[in-house]
């Protein structure tokens, strides 16, 4: 309607009233002209004159219902559709109207409730079972929820929302190739529906289907440049193939639409430590300590801001993995050269081990002992997590502290493995080999080798292989292997056991680290897309002076790898 057309009809409308103005149609008429001007609350007065006259017409509590909506009072407006529902409780439209809004307040049971009256009026109602798959899927009822999108689907099979919420489901059962055949239908219907291509995206990328992922986030961001998640998400994808600047670009644009996104700083820090850009990267890395995934203890003790401050108290704390406590570990010296007071809590398979340093005022993996230290601190006392060390003592590539060894063996457990090695006498060089990492790490996948890959070096001749793999049932290990997995009760044992051979053999575990902080010769076995600490392109690390590392030419090809270890290992003197 034109704006003189309009104008046209609003003073006839007025004329009507003027004419007769006890007319209840005439205020429902101006009512319904003010909600389509965009004039709620006018609207709300005008349908409250029409039932204040006419009484409480189901069509007039309908219509003040949907102005109570328009002003987000849903309280009210779902009072005034039950109120016409009830001279009118066949209107399917009423019905479908009362329970929307009841599901928008949260009454989910009351909606659930009205959607299966509607439909036991008209099964074939496709909104009305997809809105209650909807209920169904909130109240955490995900059969119910299935049968009602498959229902509204069988009405409609042209219904793009119902195929990416039964998609939902099927992926959380586990069901991914239903999920993402569903995925596909919805997107063959709406081809720019972006609910269904940023969750497929997501299908593809947990799947690790990285190619297909990137070119389903372009689609969406051709659809919504604006889409932050989208270009974060997109950003990890370039990340895992390594190609960093464009992972980079990607969150550098997530940041300026959202300046305040959680993830990504810390992947922007990412990036840039695995390029080897230090300075900016540890700038991003500190941000992992708002990640929700990194579970941190409250520690009562101002955070450390990098100042040395000889006499003062520093709490350094284990926060990640043992491995990351590992390589950190190389900064408490400076610490305690600085005129600090080095107080350690970590990991319990490391408190031995780390005890070893000198000069700690103490190193504890009890909580209890360590918070009642610091119960009551003094002034200067201070707490940081060992992975932030790195960022405080400005490290870049030529500055990192590898002076190794820089952790110690027990002189005692010393004596003890060369006692045991002694008594069997090798038929060759010993080689220490460990092929699985921490299965609770979140890239665990990638980083562990399958045995039957990492068994094809046991044959190479010349060497004897001793186990340091731990929590693999002794079945599993072949005849070539002498396991000492059992021994191994604390890294202190492992150390011991470590400086007794020729060669540690591993994947990036905590094993790897060691060896390395030991200064012992560590080759270190690396998935295509690395963690940050081992850079790419380069077959050492600055970190281990005694690394050498080989690296995935090809995502997931451990035959490879394996092949080239054999090889050195064949090279060696």
């Amino acid at each position: 309607m034109t704006a003189e057309a309009n104008y046209t009809y609003g003073a006839s409308l007025l004329q009507q009233l003027e004419s007769d103005p006890k007319s209840g149609e005439a205020y429902d008429a101006l009512g319904v002209f003010a909600l389509e001007n965009d004039s709620p609350a006018e609207a709300v007065e005008l349908f409250g004159k029409a039932i204040q006259l006419s009484g409480p017409e189901p069509r007039y509590c309908a219509h003040l219902g949907e102005a109570f909506a328009h002003l987000g009072d849903y309280a009210r407006a779902a009072a005034c559709i039950g109120q016409a529902l009830v001279g009118a409780p066949s209107n399917l439209d009423l019905r479908l109207a009362y329970a929307n809004l009841l599901h928008i307040q949260g009454d989910h049971d009351h909606a659930a409730k009205n959607y299966e009256l509607l439909l036991v009026q008209s099964p074939n109602h496709a909104e009305a079972w997809f809105n209650l798959g909807v209920t169904r899927t909130i109240q955490q009822n995900p059969d119910q929820a299935r049968r009602a999108y498959e229902s509204a689907l069988a009405v409609k099979p042209a219904y793009p929302e119902a195929w990416n919420n039964l998609a939902l489901l099927e992926r959380s059962d586990g069901n991914l190739a239903a999920a993402e055949t569903a995925y596909r239908r919805a997107l063959l219907i709406m081809p720019d529906y972006g609910d269904a291509l940023y969750n497929f995206a997501i299908l593809l990328q947990d799947q690790e289907r990285l190619q297909e992922a990137i070119m389903i986030y372009e689609r969406l961001l051709a659809v919504d440049p604006s889409f932050a998640e989208a270009h974060n998400n997109l950003g990890n994808c370039y990340l895992k193939l390594n190609r960093l600047a464009q992972a980079q670009n990607h969150f550098l644009e997530t940041l300026a639409i959202n300046a305040s996104h959680k993830q990504a700083p810390w992947n922007l820090g990412f990036a840039s430590l695995l390029m080897g850009d230090f300075p900016r990267g540890w700038s991003g890395y500190e941000h992992r300590l708002s990640q929700y995934e990194i579970a941190t203890t409250k520690w009562n003790l101002p955070r450390w801001n990098g100042k040395l401050k000889p006499g003062c108290r520093i709490l350094v704390h284990a926060e990640q993995g043992l491995g990351d406590t590992i390589q950190f570990a190389r900064y408490l010296h400076l610490l305690r050269d600085a005129g600090m007071n080095v107080d350690v809590f970590c990991q319990a398979p490391l408190e031995s081990l780390l005890a070893s340093i000198p000069g700690l005022a103490s190193c504890t993996s009890s909580l209890s002992s360590c918070t009642s230290t610091f119960a009551t601190p003094q002034s200067g006392d201070c707490e940081v997590p060992f992975p932030s060390l790195s960022y405080h003592f400005k490290t870049h590539l030529d500055n990192i502290p590898n002076q190794v060894p820089y952790l110690f063996v027990d002189p005692a457990k010393r004596e003890n493995w060369r006692c045991l090695f002694a008594a069997i006498p090798p038929a060759a060089k010993r080689i220490g080999i460990v092929w699985q990492g921490n299965p609770k790490h979140r890239n665990d996948h990638n980083r562990s080798i399958p045995f039957g890959a990492f068994a094809k070096l046991l044959d190479t001749p010349g060497f004897q292989f001793i186990g340091l793999q731990k929590n693999v049932p002794s079945i599993d290990i072949p005849d070539q292997v002498f396991d000492i997995s059992p021994l191994l009760t604390d890294f202190t044992e492992t150390a011991a056991a470590i400086e007794q051979l020729d060669l540690i053999v591993s994947v990036d575990t905590a094993v790897a680290h060691l060896a390395g902080a030991l200064g012992k010769p560590v080759w270190t076995l690396l998935p295509y897309a690395p963690d940050w600490r081992w850079l790419l392109h380069r077959d050492d690390s600055p970190w281990y002076p005694s690394m050498r590392l080989f690296r995935q030419q090809i995502a997931g090809d451990w035959a490879t790898v394996v092949k080239e270890v054999r090889k050195a290992l064949l090279e060696l003197d």
